[in-house]
């Protein structure tokens, strides 16, 4: 990972609202020849990589990018309707846990000591629900006429991270420096002139919306190793 999530505010069951996990999400692509052999990024084709994120646990291999939709269960059955009324209630709707954009281009950009790099970005993902968890990239290459299948070539994690309810959430953290490398470049992520952190009293008894702390504020808007030519896929 080039950049870990730290943490963020869960953004509930809303269409609109979203809470982007803090800082964004990016993974480093790093290629070998076929002497094992790393390349100067600038040689490697990147038009065909694409990264997707998904959602897990954050100590044990279970998937956490689904959830029920709590406001799609069942509410307390008046007494007097029916059991045959209770029965014909619609079944939960499961929806993503993880939502924005899921999936990453290669973005070939400068970091921030000035080197050029392959990036996988996720400047958009937020989660639905409080908890802690971790993130899994899963490395892919397009299909082609000479690789016509799809197969997923390596995967690397992130490191646990937590979302908070609003009213304990404690603020949005600084961006950093690689950040706002990629801002400077022309890339949209979102950038904080300072740290959003929220005074103790407003998170245990004031309003969890209130505007007076506001998420955040825009300016503009893990490691991988993936060997050329077939000689073998790798990323950390």
């Amino acid at each position: 990972m080039a950049q870990h999530p730290i943490r963020a505010r869960m953004c509930g069951f809303g269409e609109k609202d979203r809470r982007p996990l803090d800082p964004p999400p990016v993974v480093r692509l790093r290629v070998r020849d076929d002497n094992g052999e790393f390349m100067q990024s600038e040689d490697v084709e990147i038009w065909k990589f694409v990264v997707s994120a998904t959602l897990w646990a954050p100590h044990t291999d279970s998937d956490r990018s689904i959830v029920v939709n709590p406001n799609t269960l069942p509410g307390p059955v008046p007494t007097y309707q029916s059991t045959s009324a209770v029965m014909s209630l619609s079944e939960p709707v499961k929806v993503r846990n993880l939502v924005g954009t899921t999936v990453s281009n290669a973005y070939l950009l400068k970091d921030e000591n000035d080197e050029m790099n392959i990036f996988f970005i996720f400047h958009d993902l937020s989660v639905r629900t409080e908890g802690r968890f971790r993130l899994k990239f899963q490395f892919t290459v397009i299909p082609s006429e000479e690789t016509p299948r799809a197969f997923v070539e390596s995967v690397t994690w992130s490191t646990p991270f937590d979302v908070y309810s609003a009213k304990s959430f404690p603020g949005m953290t600084d961006s950093t420096e690689l950040s706002r490398a990629f801002a400077a470049q022309g890339i949209k992520i979102t950038i904080r002139k300072n740290s959003r952190v929220r005074p103790y009293s407003a998170r245990i008894g004031g309003n969890p919306d209130d505007d007076r702390y506001p998420d955040d504020e825009y300016d503009n808007e893990v490691d991988m190793d993936y060997p050329a030519s077939g000689s073998g896929h790798g990323i950390r």
